[in-house]
């Protein structure tokens, strides 16, 4: 391998067996030795689950690769591997310098242990002696900002202190390769910023940094190339903007099949407060999708919803209600509360949103359908539709918008 490259993956794959009873096992360790012994084939008694399959790719040494794709695509399997705590079942996996690593939350921590106790275990564990911890630790402390809470035991610690911590401990025992799997998306946004700012500055000393995350735009912002894992298999690697927008193209349409589903579903049960019975109903919501679920800062954001109608069509009005992910209503939009008054059928309302002022995060979204006095409803769906509007940042890693909205601004 050359000495340029930091790790190295060859048809990597890993089976686990699944059995359906307890005993299944047991007979899987004895019978198909029986068999063997009497001249008869050997019996199967578990079901092969593949968690990765025939998985091949290359990292050089400063280069940040990002990781992308849905639960139990095989994301946390392939870092696990390349730690070596999970052994695989096939391939080669080789690694060129020290290894250090956030995997599940919490893990190498002893529970019973205090933050500083930790700290030297887990530095040893990566191949610290105790004169470098003791040269490291105040950075170790002042990095993870927890240095009032050292000395007590990590099982009383919140989930983003426990994540400060690990984070600062693998990022100062100066890695050749950092793999991080989601673990950093528990801390506070400061803190994010902080070890983003880190990340990249180990980076450009050479580090190799391998960085699972659910957020496309991190992995936009943040890495050089991207792999897309699916069901345990290799759907693309490359140009990681490229990657990305594969990736959410595939995420898009099938989430918009979901929200259309969900919708005429949820149209065919009794609405909520001030809704009328199947039968009653008039006027029905029968699809809610977005021309996106994740939108640039400034993007327009369209919504078209679907209706459908029995009977004699009464006068009408359609809203939608946008709400953070605290369950604060960011803004009201009204076809009434703007004058408009539908008087006909009218299967597909949409709603163009210029030049969204929304600052960045994933917002919920209610739709109803009301008399044209606004009275009472005729259908609504609570949370039907879910929408982000991606972080942007400055040459330095800094977000560019916090808060509520995003204000036009200009500085002088």
């Amino acid at each position: 391998m050359s000495s340029e490259i930091a790790i190295k993956v060859e048809k990597l794959s890993k089976c686990y067996q699944i059995y359906n009873q307890p005993h299944d096992r047991l007979k899987q360790s004895v019978y198909p030795r029986l068999q063997g012994l009497a001249g008869r084939p050997r019996g199967q008694y578990f079901r092969e689950f593949w968690a990765l399959k025939d998985i091949s790719f290359e990292i050089m040494k400063g280069e940040t690769v990002g990781i992308v794709g849905r639960n139990g695509s095989g994301k946390s399997t392939l870092l696990q591997m390349i730690c070596g705590t999970v052994n695989p079942s096939g391939g080669e996996i080789q690694t060129n310098g020290r290894i250090a690593a956030l995997l599940e939350l919490g893990s190498g921590f002893n529970p019973e242990f205090t933050g500083r106790e930790n700290v030297y275990m887990n530095a040893a564990i990566l191949g610290l002696s105790k004169e470098e911890v003791d040269e490291k630790f105040d950075d170790i402390a002042a990095f993870a900002d927890i240095r009032h809470f050292m000395d007590h035991a990590v099982k009383t610690y919140s989930s983003g202190m426990l994540a400060r911590l690990a984070f600062s401990v693998a990022i100062q025992v100066d890695p050749d390769i950092l793999i991080v799997d989601e673990a950093l998306s528990v801390g506070d946004m400061a803190f994010q910023e902080k070890s983003f700012t880190r990340m990249k500055k180990i980076r450009d000393q050479g580090t190799a940094i391998l960085f699972v995350s659910h957020s496309t735009s991190a992995v936009r912002n943040f890495c050089d190339r991207a792999i897309w894992l699916d069901t345990g298999n290799m759907r693309g690697m490359g140009e990681r903007l490229s990657i990305c927008d594969e990736y959410q193209k595939m995420m898009e349409h099938e989430i918009r099949l979901e929200s259309s589903q969900t919708a005429n579903n949820r149209s065919n049960s009794v609405s909520g407060q001030g809704g009328a019975a199947p039968e009653e109903r008039k006027i029905s919501i029968a699809s809610v999708v977005s021309d996106k679920l994740s939108y640039r800062m400034g993007d327009d954001v369209r919504i078209e919803i679907g209706l459908s109608f029995s009977g004699q069509t009464p006068q009408f009005g359609v809203g939608i209600i946008l709400y953070d992910l605290k369950g604060n209503v960011v803004t009201i939009l009204n076809t009434l509360r703007d004058d408009i008054v539908f008087n006909e059928k009218k299967e597909k309302v949409a709603l163009l949103i210029r030049d969204n002022h929304l600052a960045p995060g994933e917002y919920t979204v209610s739709i109803s359908v009301s008399d044209e006095q606004g009275m009472f409803s005729y259908d609504k769906l609570d949370a039907c539709l879910q929408i982000k509007i991606e972080m942007e940042r400055s040459a330095n890693g800094f977000a560019k918008v916090d808060g509520i909205v995003r204000c036009e601004h200009e500085w002088s």
